[in-house]
């Protein structure tokens, strides 16, 4: 549009229309004519008329309904939080029952262990009342007492 149009359009003077192009706030292109094109660009003007087709209503409608997914967006990721501590606090629940009961396992195991170095360390002191078993003080003798996951965590020590 030309300096004149753009002047009407946004409610000052052509002066100002040109001091703005000089100063580079208004884009404009010069016609091999001569004639300067000015670009004015689409918002509302400091008198509260809108310049081009936006209008004041629906833009608050758009950034309403924006703001509106935004907050569902929101909520859904909250609620997915919610949902992960949930699982996650449920988790170490039950791994704190199954340790406790691994233990509860583990414990006739360990007092079978220590009997059995209790009954070789009397068959050393005593070597009259027989010879001590081969499988008592063999370590694989141990390793069968022992849980299937004690001796795959030892084993990678």
């Amino acid at each position: 549009m030309t300096v004149a149009q753009a002047a009407e359009l946004l409610e000052i003077t052509k002066e100002a229309v040109r001091k703005r192009i000089s100063r580079g706030s208004l884009r404009s292109d010069k016609d091999p004519d001569g004639t300067v094109r000015v670009y004015v660009p689409m918002f509302p003007t400091a008198s509260g008329t809108a310049s081009g087709s936006f209008d004041r209503d629906e833009l608050i409608a758009e950034l309403r309904a924006r703001i509106e997914d935004l907050r569902t967006d929101r909520d859904a990721w909250r609620d997915q939080a919610r949902r992960s501590d949930y699982l996650a606090s449920t988790a170490m629940d039950r791994t704190r029952e199954l340790e406790g009961r691994l233990r509860e396992l583990e414990a006739p195991a360990s007092e079978a262990t220590s009997e059995a170095r209790e009954s070789s360390e009397t068959v050393e002191e005593e070597p009259e009342r027989g010879q001590p078993r081969s499988d008592a003080l063999s370590p694989q003798g141990t390793a069968q007492r022992r849980s299937w996951w004690r001796r795959i965590l030892e084993g990678k020590r």
